[in-house]
């Protein structure tokens, strides 16, 4: 009769020797915390617009199917679009699709506002609309304005 102390080496031992034991299972990420349309809270068909590496942040009438409209939150609290980060510019209010970096210069703070970097950092504010219907997307600080309000919609 084995006793517990033998019975419990024998896994580890099984190991050391490279025996083939029961095979691990892949433990799947966390889903993002948000994902799909970002849309203004005032307004739930104006959807926060991307682009290519470089492009501003605006706000435009959501179109489904459009990728620049998708945006996806990691675990680590990167905004991200597609395989681009969101980054405030180095020397103002605008943000920025950049490419990934994973400094803290890309995380974002996601309530009900979208704050830079910490839940003290500035909120991302639609400033106006134009005649050509593009919201105009900065960082300000927080007020608590209508503006500043921004909710995950899904897209599908």
């Amino acid at each position: 009769m084995l006793s517990r102390g033998v019975l419990a080496s024998l896994p580890a031992a099984a190991l050391l020797l490279g025996l083939p034991g029961v095979p691990a299972a892949a433990v799947p990420g966390p889903p993002p915390l948000l994902q799909g349309w970002i849309v203004t809270r005032g307004t739930p068909y104006r959807c926060l617009t991307g682009g290519p590496i470089g492009t501003i942040l605006s706000t435009t009438a959501c179109v489904k199917g459009d990728r620049t409209q998708l945006f996806y939150q990691t675990s680590e609290g990167r905004l991200t679009q597609g395989e681009n980060c969101l980054q405030p510019h180095s020397s103002g209010s605008k943000v920025l699709v950049r490419a990934c970096t994973y400094r803290s210069n890309q995380n974002w703070w996601i309530t009900t506002t979208f704050q830079a970097g910490t839940r003290n950092g500035p909120c991302l504010t639609e400033l106006s609309v134009d005649r050509s219907n593009v919201g105009k997307v900065r960082l300000r600080a927080c007020t608590g304005a209508p503006e500043q309000g921004w909710r995950s919609l899904t897209s599908w």
